[in-house]
């Protein structure tokens, strides 16, 4: 998503760039301030401010406006008056939706960085001397030429400038605003390295897991959580490695998946898990994406729901993947889940849940018409995006 080539909300002086702040410092903040109590008793300059410097604050705003868009009706519009809900309906400044939103995002992550990176006086770099050819150091040595000025210092990129830039192209949805903090710990050339595929993290588990030493390999390969469910097996097998494993499960912190985040409720998971039959490898690997994330939430949440005695039964045990097979034909003309743990934890239990409540559903309608549960988790995925390459 382009907001405008090199536009910054405070920054650009264009007109459309200055009518979304505008409106942002004006109406919409007269919205938010009536109806989130802690702006209540700011006014309206100070609110703004607030708002822009508090992350948490923000994804509150946010969500109010996406959950409850007929507050905003009167000022959030098109040339036409008419209510703009839509991030790619254009607004009477020219632009869509999506570019403020992300005009708003990335206004708030440079604040963030620059309170929490920027912590001294601004470095200055040192002077580059012009080159001077031989015959004029020769002519100047003489004194029949002048010597060339010294160019003054200029001040160098902080490092909140430097990590902005890095991670600038990449700062478009609302969704990512709980996480400008966990953005703070990565290095420039981890984003660069990252690239778009810094839009397929979603948890702040896992931007720490990036982010830590060894968190993106420096030999080219994918980081372990943005491989494909192959990094799982052991080589050469359709058999789940137990280690790789684990670290998967730690890093994306699936602990959360279980009642106080027992730890040897998990371990016992994970030993379950990767003693997963063959068989149900290759009929769930093609329905799932190819996505080693995805894949593994929905081994632990089949665990956690079925328990590990149904789990053992369908999932482990030789020549008895036929189960697993009718669950991977239902799961196969179904829209791929973000990857949100609660957003894959709620879509993946409804799948299950259709799955083991008995009688015959012959087709995508009957399911959908006999499980209110799975319709409830396909709407709330919204519009789904293509995978990233």
């Amino acid at each position: 998503m382009e907001a405008g080539a090199g536009a910054d909300l405070g920054r650009s002086s264009d007109p459309a760039v200055v009518a979304v702040r505008s409106a942002l410092e004006g109406p919409v903040i007269e919205v938010l301030r009536r109806e989130i109590p802690n702006l209540q008793t700011l006014p309206r300059g100070a609110a703004y401010d607030v708002v822009m410097n508090d992350p948490r604050l923000l994804a509150e705003c946010f969500h109010l406006f996406r959950s409850r868009p007929e507050l905003f009706r009167e000022v959030v519009v098109d040339g036409e008056r008419r209510p703009v809900t839509r991030d790619e309906s254009l607004l009477a400044c020219g632009r869509t939706l999506g570019d403020a939103v992300a005009l708003v995002v990335r206004a708030a992550a440079r604040r963030h960085f620059r309170r929490r990176l920027d912590d001294g006086p601004a470095r200055l770099a040192a002077p580059v001397m012009p080159e001077v050819p031989v015959l004029k150091r020769w002519a100047i040595s003489l004194g029949l030429a002048e010597p060339p000025r010294r160019p003054r210092r200029s001040t160098a990129p902080s490092r909140a400038d430097e990590l902005y830039r890095a991670i600038r192209a990449h700062l478009c949805f609302d969704w990512q605003v709980p996480l400008i903090p966990h953005y703070v710990p990565m290095t420039p050339a981890l984003v660069t390295s990252l690239g778009p595929r810094l839009l397929d993290v979603r948890e702040a588990a896992e931007l720490r897991a990036l982010a830590a030493p060894g968190g993106a390999p420096a030999d080219g390969r994918a980081p372990l959580l943005l491989d494909g469910a192959r990094r799982l097996m052991v080589s050469g097998h359709d058999r789940i490695d137990a280690e790789v494993l684990w670290r998967v499960v730690q890093q994306m912190d699936l602990g959360r998946l279980f009642p106080h985040g027992e730890t040897e409720r998990i371990r016992r998971a994970v030993a379950q898990v990767s003693a997963v039959q063959g068989e149900v490898i290759r009929a769930l690997l093609p329905v799932l994406g190819d996505d080693i994330r995805r894949f593994t939430v929905f081994l632990m949440v089949a665990f956690v729901v079925l328990g590990e005695p149904r789990f053992k039964q369908d999932f482990c045990h030789e020549g008895r993947a036929h189960a697993v097979r009718r669950l991977a034909e239902r799961l196969a003309p179904l829209p791929v889940p973000p990857p949100s743990l609660d957003e894959m934890n709620r879509f993946y239990q409804a799948v299950l849940g259709t799955a083991y409540a008995g009688g015959a559903e012959p087709n995508g309608e009957a399911l959908l018409m006999t499980h209110p549960d799975l319709v409830r988790a396909l709407d709330a995925l919204g519009p789904v995006p293509a995978p990233l390459g």
